[in-house]
């Protein structure tokens, strides 16, 4: 098991690091990584998802077990992050809230669903597209909401809570999503068997073939921008005038391998229990999507919510680039010891 799913995670992560290389050559510059990022978020991802979900094999169901596992493993896991930051190692509500999501939020579509694929195949399609929602559902929209409640000055940007800001939230994750409708619409044919002409089912087919190979080549992209990030300190006045280096907070880097193998390894394995108390019967494609999905390295996207909603994305922009690296080893061995 080890060997095969390090064979087929590696050409995923060449791709990558095609793509961070790509962005030293003058022929890729900066406004170039926006440009691909919209076009795989917007057409060719949702493509992939509609494609897996129209195309799957929907004899058993989805299961509902696993939907309560993965919930129930993801918000176990955040809380007992919050703890572990806020009250064990002392930090401030800015921080504990950013660590939680670092340490719980993975990159579940641009890497999950490509490492699930290429590891148990298209048959795993809707398993993927179920998990990286359900990973997707609780922190872009809960998180936003969950900031503006604790923190209503965070940043000194004044998030006070309000309906209208909190409904805003779940409108601009859920509704204005194309991967939302993507799934609904491959939903619908799968459900009713919906006829789609073969012309329109061969463009679809075209543009899903982009969307791995897209979505890593732009996380190769920004890797290089977040490594950037993670080296660079905000310069402070000193008495003298002259800017001086910004220490990092007491504590960082115990914080930051708290969330290095929080991500990597203590919220995998806490999915692993709970599917085995809550869902032991649980077919194999399904358990090992819900286990991958939980093990995905930290989302370039923690990097932009902590800074815009805690005003501290620092350690989130180190703990993206370790956990990224990490993972090329972590994942092999954590199927290997857990997959079924």
């Amino acid at each position: 098991m080890f060997l095969d799913v390090l064979y087929g995670v590696l050409p995923l992560f060449f791709v990558m690091l095609i793509g961070y290389a790509a962005s030293y050559a003058p022929t890729f510059p900066p406004s170039v990584e926006p440009a691909l990022n919209v076009f795989v978020f917007y057409v060719a991802l949702p493509a992939l998802l509609y494609k897996v979900v129209a195309q799957a094999d929907a004899s058993g169901g989805v299961p509902s077990e696993f939907f309560i596992a993965v919930i129930g493993a993801t918000l176990l896991f955040s809380l007992l992050c919050w703890i572990v930051f806020r009250y064990l190692m002392r930090q401030d509500r800015p921080r504990s809230l950013a660590g939680m999501l670092t340490t719980s939020f993975g990159n579940v579509s641009y890497l999950g669903i490509p490492v699930i694929l290429g590891v148990m195949g298209p048959q795993a399609g809707l398993a993927a597209g179920m998990g990286q929602l359900i990973h997707n559902v609780i922190f872009m929209v809960g998180f936003p909401i969950l900031a503006q409640i604790m923190l209503p000055a965070a940043g000194g940007k004044g998030h006070k809570p309000s309906a209208a800001r909190m409904l805003r939230t779940i409108r601009n994750a859920l509704i204005y999503s194309p991967v939302t409708w993507s799934m609904l619409i491959g939903g619908a044919v799968l459900i009713f068997s919906l006829p789609v002409p073969k012309p329109l089912n061969d463009t679809v087919d075209l543009l899903a073939g982009a969307a791995a190979p897209g979505a890593l080549f732009v996380i190769g992209m920004s890797l290089r921008r977040t490594i950037d990030r993670s080296f660079r300190r905000s310069p402070t006045p000193s008495s003298s005038g002259e800017g001086v280096v910004k220490q990092a907070p007491r504590g960082s880097a115990a914080a930051l391998s708290v969330m290095v193998l929080g991500k990597l390894v203590a919220l995998p394995l806490l999915t692993v229990v709970c599917l085995n108390l809550l869902a032991p019967q649980l077919p194999a494609i399904w358990f090992n999507a819900a286990v991958l999905m939980a093990a995905m390295p930290t989302s370039a996207t923690a990097y932009i919510m902590a800074q815009n909603d805690t005003g501290d994305g620092e350690p989130t922009a180190m703990a993206i680039v370790i956990t990224c690296m990490l993972s090329v080893i972590a994942l092999p061995v954590l199927s290997a010891l857990v997959l079924r």
